[in-house]
């Protein structure tokens, strides 16, 4: 027996059998608030404004008997007590709600059974408040539910499941739910199980309607087995997916077209890129003949002209390799060389390579390296290639008779590498845009650039192709830090002494 709470309501008029349930309670301890009523009429009172778990009442009262404390109890289960042992009292009493019956004896040796008694109404009433909630959910919702016996037939349907079917509900009981099925392959895109594209991947599979008609479904299936452990029933859950596979199929259709188009325009974009380098090239060897073929006579206004042009040329040279760049990182076309480098000798030389275009702006340029050699694995020519991208960002946007150090640390599993000026200090709002490919076309288009650079998302793609991040962050007092990391190789520190300068030539 449970030790379950109850709340008690006993009819009872005779006070010998009162003071006997209530010896009962405490004798066995048990875990009953128990009310008691000597009459059909404070009964009824009683149960006009209490509600219990239990009624127990006698069958012969002083006003009346149990039917009439049966006709108020609504919902609540009963059990009739009763010195008479006539079977007919006993249906009748069936037959009016009770729950269960016992008889009386001059011993009262039925208190006795009367605690198990209780507890098993009490779970049978709460069993079939469950079964009327799970029957209730099972009917009202729109997923179609049937159950089969071990043999598969069906001895159970929903409303939904007629619906979604076509059949009536004594059309299908008694059936092998095979019918269901749509068997061996009927026609193509009808195969009877298939994948599912979602957050995971499902099964599917097809069904056909009472009609012949196939249709995508979902379904799950769990075992319904009784109180011994014996496997009794089948249940399955169908959900109608066609709608759900109509639209799998249009998004997949939509993105292999978008895929599509992305390389064709990336393929016509590179190949239009390739033709304007050479015809750049070509117009700089015409530039070229033009100024040594008779220096002398080349006035002021031809010499301005080529140099303009020249300015020009080389502006849309560094736009075409910047898209150029962008898209085989994009179309994974860009394959990383990785060796051991150098990297404080690295910088160094990035730094002496662009002292000069520092210079014209009266820029002081400069490094911050620690004593001994930061080895890395990489791609020699991509991380120059970040350096200059940052150090030139910072000397095209800070103004004249600025300042910029490059820094470079070693934090244990990884080295970072800071580029710092004293440019305008970038807001907070645009630090998660300045490497970003598009924000940055967009931003320049908006100010009027005459010259293009992706120079920054590039460096971006580069560390991050690398293993490392990139950021940047703004100082309190003036300038900016430009910052990326990258993993620290496993080769031994080498000392100043010790370094060597790259054979490889950086390309500006």
């Amino acid at each position: 027996m449970e030790s379950t709470k109850y709340k008690i309501l006993l009819v009872e008029d005779d006070k010998l059998d009162q003071k006997a349930f209530e010896r009962l309670v405490k004798k066995e301890n048990l875990p009953y608030d128990y009310t008691i009523a000597s009459s059909v009429s404070e009964a009824k009172n009683i149960l006009g404004r209490e509600q219990f778990d239990v009624v127990i009442s006698d069958y012969t009262l002083g006003d009346g008997t149990a039917f009439d404390v049966l006709g108020v109890v609504k919902n609540t289960p009963t059990i009739i007590i009763t010195g008479n042992g006539n079977e007919e009292v006993a249906i009748n009493a069936w037959k009016a709600g009770a729950y269960d019956y016992l008889m009386k004896d001059l011993e009262r040796n039925y208190l006795k059974t009367l605690p198990i008694t209780v507890d098993n109404v009490a779970q049978r009433k709460k069993t079939e408040e469950r079964v009327e909630l799970l029957s209730g959910a099972i009917m009202s919702t729109d997923d179609s539910v049937y159950i089969t016996d071990m043999e598969n037939k069906i001895i159970f349907v929903n409303k939904a499941f007629c619906e979604t079917y076509g059949y009536l509900e004594e059309e299908v009981k008694g059936r092998d739910s095979n019918i269901l099925w749509i068997g061996k392959l009927q026609h193509k895109g009808s195969r009877s199980v298939f994948q599912i594209v979602s957050s995971a991947w499902e099964v599917g599979f097809y069904h056909k309607r009472k009609n012949g008609s196939v249709f995508p479904v979902s379904l799950s299936r769990s075992i319904i087995k009784d109180l011994a452990g014996n496997e009794v029933a089948v249940v399955g859950v169908v959900r109608d997916i066609t709608d759900r596979i109509i639209m799998e199929d249009e998004l997949r259709t939509a993105n292999q077209t978008l895929q599509k188009r992305g390389l064709l325009k990336n393929e016509l974009a590179v190949a239009v890129s390739e033709e304007l380098k050479n015809s750049i090239a070509k117009i700089e060897d015409i530039i070229s003949d033009a100024a040594t073929a008779d220096p002398k006579g080349i006035g002021p206004k031809l010499k301005e002209n080529l140099k303009l042009a020249q300015k020009n040329i080389d502006g849309t040279k560094n736009i075409i390799n910047d898209f150029l760049e962008a898209s085989n990182i994009s179309t994974n076309k860009t394959k990383l060389e990785k060796d051991e480098i150098a990297l404080c000798s690295l910088i160094s030389e990035v730094v002496e390579i662009l002292l000069p275009i520092a210079a014209e702006k009266n820029i002081a340029l400069e490094s911050s390296l620690p004593d001994s050699e930061l080895i890395v694995n990489a791609d020699r020519d991509k991380i120059s290639q970040v350096l200059i991208n940052l150090i030139t960002n910072s000397i095209n946007s800070i103004p004249e008779n600025g300042h910029i150090n490059v820094r470079a640390e070693d934090l244990g599993n990884e080295i970072t590498i800071e580029v710092q000026d004293d440019g305008p200090t970038i807001k907070t709002g645009e630090m998660n845009k300045i490497f970003n490919r598009f924000d940055q076309i967009r931003k320049q288009l908006r100010a009027g650039s005459e010259e293009l650079s992706l120079a920054l998302p590039i460096a971006r793609e580069l560390v991050e192709l690398h293993g490392g991040w990139i950021w940047a962050e703004g100082r309190d007092n003036k300038g900016n830090n430009f910052c990326f990391t990258l993993p620290k190789s496993n080769a031994p520190p080498l000392t100043v002494s010790t370094r060597q300068k790259p054979n490889a030539k950086i390309n500006l």
